[in-house]
């Protein structure tokens, strides 16, 4: 008990109120006070203090944690502001920020860094992540036999002690082992320098470029208070050379170690490898240390000034659509970049469980709220697009993945701050399902559609450019049946998406998952909410017959109870058995934003089905899987029908008119009807078209045909086979020549 109290003092430094004191001072009192204490008493004491103590940890609590805002802000030169009245535009934008989100953000504005100035000035709605990253300073360090041994001779190793040299037999001390430990370190190779800290303090020069130069001595000043940046400073030198002069020199150890680009890292693979480099004043940093970033361009266009600003999620790296507004006074400025930022800001999510069905999410910053139409609140019927970030050892984001056409509704609460659940509509079953694991993370951002319609383009995987014109989309609300037919894509694959009507889904009940975290959400939560009254979908009936297929004991029952019925009308019927299953439920809500399933259909066969938001993105690019040869073999296969049922009419009728002609004793026009019908083509000639046809389709002269191309060639291919089995059968002509004999 009293090194928990104990641990409790050393770890709270924040915490300074009476209570606190009172129990530390018990702790440190002595012994003697503490033995006269029942232990009950203790007990109760640590309950009472020990979450109040543990809250000043530093821990951060996701829905208690309000979200890191950066807001870099480019003004044009063109206004002819003074740096006083940028730094009051500054103040006012956080002024009027904590207005619209209060304690759920801590926000800071400054001028966008020099590197990306201009480009968040004039090219804001072009500019990507990876450009945005794409001018980091990483450092390198030469990894050939060169190399080392130059910096062995930076870093020479420590001496031997004599006595060690001079008596080889002499068994080494701890302190020598550990010596000769270190030499045989740092002689290994250039390995040992892991970290850019190591890199400053053991090497004498780090090469960089001129042009990178500058910029780093603009970026690093407000940072030369620290130790560890002023000695970053002292050893940065300027390296006069092409980026192929700096390869050549880190592969003969002219050079050990440089500052290049992230854009140029590539060049220098093979000769160099890549340290950690999280300079602070850098973009990955900023990307680490806060949660958003905004990006606000001022620039004058005419009389007017043009205010954009756009988002960009830090932890998931993804870039939200642009806001713009036209203004006449600067004083106005703040105004407006704290209402786009605003209209712009996208709250986030974690998903913490899933199934194949429904997920279970917590919202960030919730336990903050402090009104109900508040910015960062997710709220009922809202819909979240995932997002899975996977990290390597050092906490670098080796996958960003925003699943494609996939979606969370959000169906139901779960307490009353920050959990709920939600529906999932996803075109790839499971993909969510899968992604969990110690380094993998899954993150949701809430959709807000900024567009009047969305064009669906059709594609072809692996095919740039191509296009799948004509092909029939199909709307569905999701968990309904209502099909209806939007139209067919055009020359160009296109169809143009205009239905806007918030629909009302329906969705499992999630009590019901299998996965037991799910189902067993709302009984575990602080504050628990009631689940809402399903509806009554449909009502199973166990007493319905299965088919003969299934169950032909049932079938054969019935035959007999529908005979006994017949023979005995004065049978008292069975009374019918009552239906034990419970009644299937679903829940209902109406969301907050068009979201449809949309089923594509080419020919005969169905190749997609995809969730969509109408109006969030301008163009939706589906590439389906390559079925232009099952296209194209049905419509082979489909004139080889029509083919087919043209015959099976031409044989009826000489069919008839041979069976009149040997009925009416006129055996010579019989004779020459029955001729006529030989030469119709029968199965065995049609067996070997469709025969063609398959070879034709499934050779691999153009190429490998996939699996499920051929399984849906082969079906169809079946399928025409048995129709003509059925209804050219040559035992036909056969038969008449009987008859005819007959007649003779």
């Amino acid at each position: 008990m009293i090194s928990f109290l104990h641990s409790l003092s050393r770890y709270d430094n924040t915490v300074e109120s009476p209570r606190f004191q009172a129990l530390h001072a018990i702790a440190i009192g002595g012994n003697v006070a503490l033995r006269s204490c029942c232990i009950v008493e203790l007990l109760v004491v640590a309950v009472l203090f020990g979450p109040f103590c543990t809250m000043s940890v530093g821990q951060e609590i996701w829905e208690y944690s309000p979200y890191k805002v950066k807001v870099w802000l480019s003004i044009s030169p063109s206004l002819s502001l003074s740096e006083e009245s940028q730094n009051e535009m500054h103040r006012k934008i956080e002024e009027l920020a904590e207005i619209h989100f209060g304690a759920t953000w801590t926000i800071r504005v400054e001028t966008t860094p020099d590197a990306l100035f201009g480009s968040v000035l004039y090219r804001l709605d072009e500019l990507t992540v990876e450009q945005l990253l794409s001018r980091e300073l990483i450092l390198v360090v030469g990894k050939s036999e060169e190399a080392k041994q130059a910096f062995l001779k930076m870093n020479p190793p420590p001496p031997i002690r004599e006595e060690v040299a001079k008596d080889p037999k002499k068994k080494p001390t701890k302190q020598e082992l550990e010596e000769i430990a270190d030499l045989e370190a740092r002689s290994a190779s250039l390995q040992s320098v892991r970290t850019l800290e190591s890199a400053i303090e053991r090497m004498k020069s780090i090469a960089i470029q001129p042009l990178q130069y500058s910029a780093l001595q603009r970026d690093i000043v407000p940072y030369l208070d620290k130790k560890q940046w002023s000695d970053f400073k002292s050893v940065v030198n300027i390296f006069e050379g092409s980026n192929e002069k700096l390869q050549a020199e880190l592969d003969s150890g002219e050079t050990v170690a440089a500052i290049v680009q992230k854009m140029d890292l590539d060049k220098f693979k093979k000769v160099a490898r890549q340290i950690p480099t999280r300079l602070p004043w850098q973009p990955e940093s900023l990307l680490r240390n806060n949660d958003k970033i905004f990006m606000a361009s001022v620039e004058k266009v005419g009389e007017s000034i043009r205010i954009q600003v756009k988002e960009l999620d830090s932890f998931v790296r993804r870039m939200g659509e642009i806001a713009s507004m036209d203004v006449i006074y600067a004083s106005e400025i703040p105004r407006v970049i704290a209402q786009l930022a605003r209209d712009t800001f996208s709250p986030v999510v974690r998903i913490e469980e899933t199934d194949f069905k429904t997920a279970v999410l917590r919202v960030k910053a919730a336990g903050l709220l402090t009104k109900e139409d508040h910015p960062i609140r997710i709220g009922l019927g809202d819909v979240i697009l995932p997002v899975v970030r996977r990290d390597d050892s050092n906490g670098n984001p080796t996958l960003l993945q925003t699943i494609p056409y996939t979606f969370i509704a959000v169906t139901e609460k779960i307490d009353d701050i920050s959990r709920f659940y939600g529906a999932i509509f996803t075109a790839s079953r499971g993909a969510l399902a899968a992604a969990k694991n110690r380094r993998t993370q899954r993150i949701g951002l809430k959709v807000k559609p900024s567009h009047a319609s969305s064009d669906l383009k059709l594609g072809i995987q692996r095919s740039p450019g191509s296009a799948v014109p004509g092909a029939e989309i199909y709307l569905r609300t999701p968990g309904t049946e209502d099909l209806k037919m939007e139209g067919r894509t055009d020359w160009r694959g296109v169809l143009t998406l205009l239905t806007k009507e918030l629909p009302t889904i329906l969705y499992d009940p999630p009590g019901d998952s299998k996965t037991i975290a799910i189902a067993n959400a709302r009984k575990f939560a602080s504050s628990p909410v009631e689940p809402p009254a399903y509806k009554r979908i449909e009502k199973a009936d166990l007493a319905k017959p299965q088919s003969s297929a299934s169950n032909p004991t049932a079938t054969g029952e019935k035959k007999k109870s529908e005979e006994g019925e017949s023979a005995s009308p004065d049978a008292v019927p069975a009374e019918p058995k009552p239906d034990l299953t419970p009644p299937k439920l679903r829940g209902s809500i109406q969301l907050n934003v068009p979201l449809y399933l949309y089923y594509i259909k080419n020919g005969d066969t169905l190749l997609a089905r995809l969730p969509i938001v109408t109006g969030l993105k301008s163009v939706d690019q589906a590439d389906l899987p390559d079925d232009r040869r099952r296209l194209e073999t049905e419509a082979f296969l489909k004139g080889l029908q029509g083919e087919v049922l043209d015959l099976v009419v031409r044989r009826r009728i000489l069919e008839s008119r041979i069976k009149q002609k040997i009925k009416a004793n006129q055996l010579d026009v019989a004779e020459r009807l029955l001729d006529e019908l030989k030469r119709v083509k029968s199965y065995d000639k049609m067996s070997e078209q469709i025969e063609g046809i398959q070879r034709r389709a499934l050779s691999t002269d153009q190429g490998a045909v996939p699996s499920g191309v051929v399984k849906r060639i082969d079906k169809m291919v079946d399928t025409t086979r048995q129709m003509m089995q059925k209804y050219l059968q040559d035992t036909l002509v056969r038969d008449l020549e009987i008859q005819l004999n007959q007649a003779k």
